[in-house]
């Protein structure tokens, strides 16, 4: 569809008119352009830029174009380097070099014409879909000129993408994607989750030519694992269209089916029809007069069709791009936009090595299976080979002296740890080309070594010695502070402000005793405030009597539960007040009786920022006590009290008896076994004596089993509600 170089600015005001489509299909075929406004919006003087670029490329498209009706000569092939990066933790999502290679032969022959298809074009548009002479080839050396086979597997939490969390840092890329400028990066991950999320399952993503800077890491294609089979393929030849500057055949919206492209800013490409465009399906271009837009020529409509095949709209029978669009394309790695030009280059194609072999030395990798690297003395922990880049032909694993292996030459192994301490494993990979080597530390713990109680922590000296930080991408962590505190002056906080999406950070504390103190409780707490109602953060509390080989959770709220409970919704940076620190008791919880007749248990407090929404927000921790509730223990507070439930089990209301010898702050609260509060809760300053209070008057429990906790004067106990 022809537009003018005084349209892009319409494409530009268009470019976020995508909301009504998304959100309706299981399927969102590619958001590039949600990608791209998202970009605009944190950047705004970026958009000014990207149109000035587009400015450029779209006058050089039009005298390429020009220049061809002249001079009708043969093409010059133009060969792009391309690296995959597959990221995985350890499941399914980590693709076999044979599908990445067989997604690559799929792209090849879209962009060659060779496709068995080919006669299945509509007649209007087969003559016009020619080889573009376009090949894209795996490099054959990293950016340090190292042999690679062109496909990297990296064990990455970042499978499950969040756009957010791309969207602003270059630090979200770090270590994964290699110099723009010289290859093409593609991205393969487990799942995509957009900044504004709706319920379809996103396929790919890019950015066209100037929306970053030259070299920048975002200028890649992210690209979901499930789509690399078969003609599912051609999804990332579409992807690879915008990469080289092609806009959707409807305009550039990410919403087919809505207004004819036109009126979306057009494509940019002169023999494209004016298209509303579809979704999944394929109706007979000469036919379909629901999506007829207005005809380049009036005076003969009979010869106006949409392209429905065009490898650029979302129909479901997509098999040709057109020769305009091969020519933008082609314009495109001839531009210095983006460093396309660089890709193409006789320089780079040498450093690349893209005629090399790709017959490499294997990069060693491993993890444990259990993703744990702490185990009890004496025990074992699983590990398997996760390494890549050629066939291997031996395997060894080796480490710290004593350490014994179950299969010291096989791809999976076990190893059991005999002394206390810091050890280490490391599996040596090895085929006829040479061989590498890879090493993860293991902290082996002493499980009888738990911490003397009474027990309390409060931050004030900073970090406690036997207590340690996991930070898997080496980013914003649990730090200390001195901005907000219950107790004293510091806490232990997160910036969920600053933390990309989705990461994982954990604080761990050393081994307690629980069954040799039955009468402990243990406490702690934390303040935390929501950034938006979409926000997912996850706050776990989890538990391991293996040493850290396993984990369980004891305390799992939700975001929505967790903020309820303490600072609510708020865009702006959370420093909690002093009513907002929310006080926990995980011995109410289930799960706390799974480690009850442990003497050596494990406790962490984990948190992953949000992958949905667009921001985050802060969390603090403080107060930690593992000790007697009370002077005389909780079993002893029991008996004084007299604590009891009436009836119980109850169809109705229940009513709560308890002795009070003194005059005493009383709190009372009922519980789900998912720590939410489901009755308003009573406090009262109440007399010496008898007292009772009623719970459920209105019947607003549901039935099953409910927690009701009450507090004298601070000192907590808890008994078992069951409503039938």
């Amino acid at each position: 569809m022809k537009i003018q170089l005084s349209t892009i600015a319409l494409s530009l005001a268009l470019i976020s008119s995508f909301t009504g489509f998304a959100q309706s299909q299981s399927i969102q075929p590619c958001n590039t352009f949600d990608a791209m406004e998202q970009h605009f919006k944190e950047f705004p003087e970026a958009r000014a830029k990207y149109q000035s670029e587009q400015f450029k490329l779209q006058k050089s498209y039009l005298e390429a174009e020009a220049n061809l009706k002249v001079n009708k000569v043969a093409l010059v092939q133009y060969t792009v380097p391309v690296v995959f990066h597959v990221l995985h933790t350890g499941g399914s999502e980590n693709v076999s070099d044979a599908l990445i290679i067989a997604a690559l032969k799929q792209m090849n022959s879209d962009y060659a014409r060779t496709g068995s298809d080919t006669a299945q074009i509509f007649a209007p548009f087969k003559s016009l879909y020619v080889n573009s002479d376009i090949v894209f080839v795996l490099a054959k050396k990293d950016p340090n000129g190292n042999c690679t086979n062109g496909i990297r597997h990296l064990y990455d939490t970042r499978t499950d993408w969040s756009q957010s969390g791309a969207g602003g840092s270059s630090a979200y890329y770090n270590g994964l994607v290699w110099d723009p400028t010289k290859y093409m990066n593609i991205i393969i991950v487990k799942q995509i989750v957009a900044a504004n999320p709706g319920p379809g399952t996103i396929v790919g993503y890019t950015y066209l030519p100037g929306t970053w800077g030259t070299g920048n890491l975002h200028d890649c294609i992210v690209y979901h694992n499930g789509f690399l089979s078969g003609l599912n393929a051609r999804s990332l030849s579409h992807e690879a269209g915008h990469w080289l500057n092609l806009s959707h055949t409807f305009g550039s919206t990410n919403n087919p089916g809505v207004s004819c492209g036109s009126t979306s800013g057009g494509d940019g490409v002169s023999d494209t029809p004016d298209t509303k465009g579809n979704f999944s399906t394929c109706p007979a271009s000469s036919t379909n007069t629901a999506y007829t837009c207005t005809s380049p020529n009036p005076g003969n409509s009979n010869n106006y069709f949409q392209n429905v095949q065009n490898f650029m709209d979302y129909s479901s029978c997509a098999k040709n791009f057109t020769q305009g669009q091969t020519t933008r394309m082609r314009t495109a790695l001839q531009s210095t936009v983006g460093g396309r030009n660089n890709l193409i280059s006789a320089g780079n194609l040498a450093f690349t090595d893209i005629a090399g072999s790709g017959n490499c030395a294997p990069i060693a990798e491993f993890i444990s299976t259990t993703n744990s690297y702490t185990v009890c003395v004496g025990s074992s922990l699983s590990f398997k080979d996760y390494s890549y880049n050629g066939s291997i032909t031996s395997y060894s694993w080796t480490g710290t002296t004593g350490l014994s292996f179950a299969s010291p030459s096989s791809a999976i192994t076990s190893a059991t740890f005999a002394s206390a301490g810091v050890a280490t494993v490391s599996l040596t990979v090895s085929n006829s080309n040479g061989s590498s080597v890879t090493t993860r530390t293991v902290t082996v713990i002493n499980p009888g070594a738990a911490l003397s109680l009474p027990y309390t922590e409060s931050f004030e000296a900073g970090l406690p010695a036997n207590w340690s930080i996991t930070n898997p991408n080496a980013n914003v962590t649990w730090a200390l502070t001195n901005s907000a505190a219950l107790t004293g002056a510091n806490s232990m906080f997160l910036d969920g402000t600053t933390s990309p999406a989705g990461e994982t950070d954990i604080l761990n504390m050393p081994l307690i005793d629980i069954v040799n103190n039955p009468a402990d409780t243990f406490t702690f707490k934390v303040a935390y405030a929501r950034y938006s109602s979409t926000t997912n953060d996850l706050f776990r509390v989890e538990a391991s009597k293996d040493c850290g080989a396993t984990w369980g959770i004891i305390y799992g709220p939700s975001a929505s539960l967790l903020a309820s409970l303490s600072g609510g919704v708020s865009t702006a940076p959370f420093v909690p007040t002093l009513s907002q620190w929310t006080h926990v008791n995980l011995n109410i919880y289930p799960n706390w009786n799974t480690y009850a007749n442990s003497a050596s248990v494990m406790l962490r407090f984990s948190f992953q920022r949000s992958t949905a929404g667009s921001g985050g927000n802060n969390i603090y921790l403080d107060d930690i006590n593992f000790s007697g509730s009370s002077s005389v223990g909780v079993n002893e507070l029991f008996k004084s009290v007299k604590f009891s439930l009436y009836p119980n089990p109850s169809n109705g209301e229940a009513l709560v008896k308890f002795k009070l010898n003194d005059a005493a702050f009383v709190s009372l609260d009922v519980m789900d076994v998912l720590g939410r509060k489901v009755l308003p809760s009573a406090a009262i300053n109440a007399a010496p004596g008898e007292q009772s209070i009623t719970i459920n008057k209105n019947n607003s429990l549901s039935p099953g089993i409910y927690f009701v906790n009450l507090s004298v004067n601070g000192a907590k106990m808890s008994k078992k509600l069951i409503i039938e």
